[in-house]
């Protein structure tokens, strides 16, 4: 059987980096639409930005789960239990896959949100819900994977 320190790595690496992966991926979907909108009507670029804003949050998302789940490697030839690996490597692929996910509901809403921002500007506060029910995404899976990391 494979070490769980091999799980916990591969856990902790799948996080960070997938939720990096996530993060880009919602900025680089949402900011070309707010640009645009930015140039029908500037004014409403700075509200449309809370798009890029949320995609950034996710890949603090998964530095947090990375850093939790290092916290929790052993120190000085200590073994790390095969439970305790599996666990940091669930932690981690639930927050990294969840990021991709968000990532990308994040940014084809924001640039829902840019766009219909820039057409009619009262429909802000309608058009703002389906990027922030997206966020929500990400909120779920960290919890879900510091349930999993913060255990001893």
């Amino acid at each position: 059987m494979t070490d769980a320190l091999v799980w916990a790595s591969i856990g902790i690496s799948l996080a960070v980096f997938l939720s990096v992966i996530g993060a880009a991926l919602g900025i680089s979907i949402a900011a070309p639409a707010i640009a645009a909108a930015g140039t029908e009507r500037p004014e409403i670029v700075s509200k449309s930005l809370i798009a890029t804003i949320l995609a950034e949050a996710l890949a603090i998302y998964g530095l947090v789960v990375g850093l939790l789940s290092i916290f929790k490697l052993p120190t000085g030839g200590a073994v790390l239990a095969d439970a305790s690996g599996f666990r940091l490597f669930f932690g981690g692929t639930i927050m990294g896959i969840a990021a991709i996910a968000a990532g990308f509901g994040i940014g084809t809403s924001g640039g829902a949100l840019a766009s219909s921002t820039a057409e009619k500007p009262e429909l802000f506060s309608k058009a703002v819900v389906p990027l922030i029910l997206a966020e929500a995404l990400a909120i779920y899976a960290f919890v879900a994977a510091l349930l999993l990391v913060l255990p001893a």
